[in-house]
């Protein structure tokens, strides 16, 4: 009988040091399972990559700012001049062009209103200008989504690497409570307690991979036929000084400069709608030669006929045209004079408030590095130290494993989240974090 005490001692002994070393174990292997997946999974820089390389928005932005570069081309060349050949003073009882009459050759060319060409090819350009100012933000925004997905894949796999670590704990708890158990010497619902906290890790573990095929799925649509199962574990750096972060004075995003293009576009309008209020003059060179019956009355060289003349449109009644367009252009520049404003101040209220975040979960990173990780660490060992003394409940033990799974997670959702916000302010402050 006191062989059998003693196995069993034995055997408890063992079972519990076998916790004991699952739980250093834990504790280690999220950080080994990582170094593994590193080097077969998607790394952040290659996924920016792909997605910029394949990206239809990056395209389309491109040939429009090409097709805007042609227009501003062809916008500083004259019209078409006009051709116009017939047969003149024909009389109603003979239309034979060749007895009587005269053949007309004539040529028309209107020149441009004032400098209207050199106006709207400068608005061209400008349009241009805005128009790359607008891929740059197209860009930018797709970095951004990008790291944004790409670090919700990041979590959702190191939570799941985290959950699978764990459950090796949670089942032997259960072999150990149900050994104890036979023994006499735990008491049976400590067993049923074991199996449910097992199943609930099952259960986390099931909610946590469709989250996690989820995730793919949304990173996946930024890489076109590229097959991502997992991503790497390494993690952009952090900026060294985090609490200084800093707010850019000068606001230099692509969306100001697209604006700012677009009042200068607006200023040319003005402009434009001034030289609207000059004449517009044009050219006609024209040849005529007599025929017939008219050809008689003088010698053969005075059949041919020479004409030049200049044109003039006069801009005298503006009241409901010209004085309109200029009214109108004036209140364009005005209008984007306040989309410009209006979108700094959005800007900068965006900024603020990611700023302020970004403060924040740098100080709860520091706070779960510092304090209450190893806290909550030393709380768990802790109790499994009181459970082997027979001083505290399982109850107490699967609360702390508990509690210890829960603030990794926090922590690693932390790492992700301070990381998107980070890749929030790159894109209002653009080179300001990665």
């Amino acid at each position: 009988m006191l062989l059998k005490w003693n196995v069993g001692i034995v055997r408890r002994c063992q079972q519990l040091a076998r916790i004991a070393g699952l739980m250093l174990l834990t504790s280690n292997s999220v950080a080994g399972s990582q170094a593994g997946a590193s080097a077969a999974g998607l790394t952040l820089l290659e996924a920016e990559r792909i997605a910029l390389a394949i990206d239809e928005g990056v395209k389309q932005f491109s040939a429009q700012s090409r097709m805007i570069e042609q227009e501003s081309i062809a916008a500083s060349g004259w019209m078409d001049p006009k051709l116009s050949i017939g047969t003149m003073n024909l009389p109603g009882n003979d239309l034979d062009p060749l007895n009587q009459g005269m053949f007309e050759f004539k040529v028309e060319q209107m020149l441009p209103r004032g400098d209207s060409n050199g106006i709207q090819k400068r608005q061209l350009t400008l349009k241009k200008e805005a128009m790359d100012a607008a891929a740059a933000n197209h860009k930018l925004s797709v970095q951004r989504d990008v790291r944004l997905a790409w670090l919700d894949v990041w979590y959702w796999q190191q939570a799941l690497v985290a959950l699978k670590a764990d459950r090796n704990l949670y089942e032997s708890l259960v072999t150990v409570t149900a050994s104890m158990y036979s023994q006499g010497r735990k008491r049976q619902q400590d067993v049923y307690n074991a199996k449910v906290a097992l199943s609930r890790l099952d259960d986390q573990t099931l909610s946590f991979s469709a989250s996690y095929a989820e995730s793919l799925a949304r990173l996946g649509r930024w890489l076109g036929e590229t097959t991502v199962t997992k991503v790497g574990s390494d993690l952009p750096d952090l900026p060294e000084a985090r609490h200084e972060l800093a707010i850019n004075a000068s606001f230099n995003h692509p969306m100001v400069h697209e604006a700012e293009r677009v009042i200068d576009q607006a200023e040319q309008g003005v402009a434009l709608a001034r030289e609207r209020f000059k004449p517009q003059f044009g050219v006609e060179l024209a040849y005529g030669r007599e025929q017939g019956d008219m050809a008689m009355m003088g010698s053969d060289g005075n059949r041919n006929k020479y004409s030049l003349m200049v044109m003039m449109d006069l801009p005298l009644f503006t009241a409901n045209r010209q004085d309109r367009q200029l009214l109108a252009s004036q209140y364009r520049k005005e209008a984007a004079l306040s989309v410009r404003q209006d979108l700094l101040r959005q800007l900068t209220g965006q900024l603020n408030a990611e700023v302020a975040r970004y403060r924040g979960l740098s100080q709860r990173l520091d706070h779960y590095s510092n304090n209450l990780l190893p806290d909550v660490e030393s709380q768990s060992q802790a109790a499994l130290n009181a459970y082997q003394s027979d001083a505290q409940d399982f109850n107490s033990v699967i609360q702390s494993y508990r509690t210890l799974l829960d603030t990794r997670l926090a922590f690693k959702r932390l790492q992700a989240d301070i990381r998107q916000s980070l890749a929030r302010i790159d894109y209002l402050m653009p080179g300001s974090s990665y």
